[in-house]
């Protein structure tokens, strides 16, 4: 919507002057001649920009940009042009100007009218220029009128009042605007032809055309129809589609129309064979993460697919991505050129959290080892009762986007008022992913020496392990529809270890925001330890609960098993729920409700309840969730603070 200057730079604006100077040496007969030849000069010299009115036999259809915009291609109709005529009396110079609509409730209609009309530019300024300003009232008219038509409102009905308030100081307009009835669609003509018509996607937009007989007819719901088949075309690569029929007939009285319809998707082109330019890492990885086939129908989504693999892949800092559809062979080649990352990265931090107090936290990244694309993670985590520090070694399979192999070592210590833990840890797994579920499947060998309560013991332990992983959410930070579903079994034998046991773990998480105010998020665990001798199990592979992630109201893993010492020791069972109901009071902030409930055991099982109030934000890093609970149990705290920052799953 362009801005009208209040300087024309033309013939028009050397008579306006004229004219004021005349109107000031009180020559009314010349003034009057003036001023009509000026305003009938002036709409031939107006800037490009302008919008013009509805010509008589229009063609309008509306786009959607800064207003609802009637665009000239689609209504037929014989609809007369408000027109600007000179006034007879000129608003007084050095008056401030006033401009109000009445008339008019609807906000969608008052916020197209306030795009449209151009005087209200001027609105609350000294009036300089008189002649100027009565044009732009006379021109108001039209352009009320205007913006009412992508609302179907063709009989609209606008007059202006333009003079003097009170006391002279100021200037008063007011457009009193009758919309009068709507237009109604009479009759429905939509198809969708050519190799797409059979598409999936088609047809359900087609089936979603947006109006029906007797509804009033919507320009702006017309058009974003139009755009939404545009946008299918374009994302699944019908490049030659094109209206061949877009009418909205009006009848004569504008009381009803006919729409008429018809997109011709043309071929569906293909892809030719997309490369991928880089020189850092061997040309073989990365046409395995490369899922694009020469002669498949093009889409962008695969395109997308493609440069979301490359991101996530740890070696790229930026992809230009080019992909012009070739005409002539109905193909797009696709090619992708590769900004590497720094090869190497460090990261240091400084936290707090109510379970482990405050920490220290280094990590690094080698991204690639060589020019496979091998990579070298490791990390080093302090708090006070809480180290570890450990090593990854990733190498890609043979589809690296989901799948490597990987070697890990690490180094754990516990040490607690009721504890003291030392882990030595080292093994291998191959990981793979369909979809939202990964699969891993591991050895690792652990030496663990431990003192906990009246159990001490120091176990050589070689265990297998499967661990499947479910992961859906719409977004990783900020989740508001998220579901993750995870399975662990692991064991030994006393033949290739110090004891024997076999475990199984299953926990979910379930997030669910409904509209802009409530969200419920849901979790709960069960865990099964079977050994001949608990005693002898290393802490590791036993159950605790309690604290920020599980239940609050208590101290972290302060909930298991008491021994003869009054030490907790864990238990071989695992048992916890948690509902939490949060109300959004601003976008990203949100006051929660909860309740926890659980035991870790191995004969008795006894249930211990928190619940509580929180402060949750949502940032640009995570939620930050400020939880005050009371445990019900005697093992929980009357009033106790839990921090958490970091994803909802």
């Amino acid at each position: 919507m362009s801005v009208v200057p209040t300087r024309l730079a033309c013939r028009a604006w050397a008579c306006q002057m004229w004219a004021c100077q005349m109107w000031t040496c009180r020559a009314d007969l010349f003034r009057r001649l003036i001023m009509v030849v000026g305003f009938c000069l002036l709409p031939l010299k107006l800037p490009a920009g302008l919008p013009a009115e509805l010509p008589e036999s229009a063609s309008v259809d509306a786009s959607v940009d800064t207003a609802a915009t009637p665009d000239q291609s689609a209504i037929v109709a014989q609809v007369s042009p408000t027109e600007v005529s000179p006034a007879e009396v000129l608003p007084a110079e050095g008056a401030t100007l006033q401009v109000a609509v009445t008339g008019v409730d609807d906000p969608a209609l008052i916020e197209n009218i306030n795009a449209f009309l151009e005087i209200l530019a001027e609105s609350d300024q000294a009036i300089d220029n008189p002649p100027y300003i009565q044009y732009l009232i006379e021109r108001g008219k039209a352009q009320i009128s205007t913006a009412l038509q992508p609302f179907g409102y063709y009989q609209s009905t606008v007059n202006v009042v333009s003079a003097a308030a009170g006391t002279g100081d100021s200037w008063h307009v007011d457009y009193q605007v009758v919309i009068g009835e709507p237009t109604t669609v009479s009759a429905i003509e939509v198809k969708v032809v050519g190799a797409g018509a059979a598409d999936a996607d088609f047809v359900e937009q087609r089936q979603a055309f947006p109006f029906q007989r007797g509804d009033v007819l919507q320009q702006i719901e017309y058009t974003a129809f139009k755009n939404a088949l545009a946008d299918i075309a374009i994302e699944k690569g019908y490049f030659d589609a094109d209206f061949t029929t877009a009418e909205i007939r009006l009848a004569a009285d504008l009381q009803t129309a006919t729409v008429a319809l018809t997109y011709d998707t043309g071929p569906r082109f293909t892809f030719d064979d997309p490369t991928i330019s880089q020189d850092f890492l061997n040309d073989n990885l990365f046409s395995r993460y490369n899922t694009i086939e020469s002669g498949q129908a093009y889409s962008s989504g695969a395109i997308a697919d493609l440069q979301r693999d490359l991101y996530n892949s740890g070696y790229v800092q930026l992809i230009d991505v080019t992909a012009k559809p070739d005409r002539d062979s109905k193909t797009v080649p696709v090619d992708l050129a590769l900004t590497p990352k720094k090869n190497k990265r460090h990261r240091f931090a400084l936290g707090f959290e109510t379970d482990l107090g405050p920490r220290f936290q280094y990590e690094f990244d080698w991204r690639w080892v060589n020019r496979r694309g091998h990579q070298l993670t490791s990390d080093f985590f302090i708090s006070p009762e809480w180290q570890q520090t450990g090593v990854e070694y990733r190498i890609p399979a043979n589809k690296p986007a989901t799948d490597y192999y990987k070697l890990f070592a690490d180094v754990t210590l516990d040490k607690t008022d009721n504890r003291d833990v030392t882990i030595w840890q080292v093994g291998g797994a191959y990981r793979d992913q369909v979809g939202h579920l990964a699969r891993e499947f591991g050895v690792k060998w652990s030496q663990e020496n431990f003192e906990i309560g009246n159990d001490a013991a120091n176990v050589a332990l070689l265990t297998p392990y499967f661990h499947l992983i479910y992961h859906k959410t719409d977004d990783p930070l900020n989740t508001r529809d998220g579901l993750a579903v995870e399975g662990y079994v692991t064991g030994t034998d006393a033949s290739i270890s110090d004891i024997s046991f076999l475990q199984a773990v299953a926990k979910a998480k379930y997030i669910k925001r409904f509209d802009e105010k409530h969200k419920i998020t849901t979790k709960g665990a069960i865990g099964q330890t079977w050994t001949d001798d608990f005693h002898v199990l290393p802490p590791s592979y036993r159950f605790f609960t309690g604290g920020d992630k599980t239940i609050r109201g208590y101290g972290f893993q302060s909930i298991g098993d008491v021994d003869g010492s009054g030490d907790v020791i864990g238990g071989d069972r695992l048992v916890f729920a948690s509902a939490e109901y949060s109300y959004f009071f601003k976008d990203n902030m949100a006051i929660a409700a909860f309740v926890d409930a659980g035991d870790a055991f191995t004969s008795d099982f006894s249930i211990k309840v928190g619940a509580g109030l929180g402060f949750h934000y949502y940032s640009p890093i995570g939620p930050i969730k400020v939880d005050i609970a009371h445990g019900f149990d005697e093992t929980g705290d009357a009033v106790r603070l839990h921090l958490n920052i970091g994803p909802d799953l």
